[in-house]
């Protein structure tokens, strides 16, 4: 499991704010704490609660809560789903799930996240041509 902390931006339908933030690959998906969440996006319930177990065996958490948000890392901009949890010791953790969509990979060595830039660029199919060349 490896840690890195960063400073970044995070915007979302209510605003933008700086979150102290956990890039955790120990995490499956991705957290933030309620305080933070309220201040820069609508906090929308999900379909159903989803249980998280914690670190120290037996205990978790369940989240019944989620926000769309931006977030800001060396000029890119990313986003995702993230959880909203109540008391969470960090104000945003991003989890494996994030890295891996991403592609984010982490230097622990030297403390710096690194963007695939090929990854980065978001990118859209269409599948209206591929209708239209089946109908033929």
């Amino acid at each position: 499991m490896g840690l890195i902390f960063k400073q970044l931006k995070i915007e979302g339908d209510k605003g933008s704010a700086e979150a102290e933030t956990l890039f955790d690959t120990g995490a499956t998906s991705s957290f933030m704490r309620r305080e933070k969440a309220e201040k820069v996006a609508t906090i929308l319930p999900l379909p159903h609660p989803k249980r998280f177990e914690l670190a120290e065996t037996g205990k978790g958490i369940e989240v019944t809560e989620g926000i769309r948000i931006d977030f800001i890392i060396d000029g890119t901009t990313l986003s995702d789903e993230v959880f909203v949890a109540d008391n969470l010791s960090e104000e945003f953790i991003i989890g494996a799930s994030t890295l891996q969509k991403w592609r984010i990979k982490l230097d622990l060595e030297n403390d710096v996240v690194i963007l695939d830039e090929k990854a980065v660029k978001m990118k859209l199919v269409l599948l209206e041509g591929r209708r239209r060349e089946k109908r033929r």
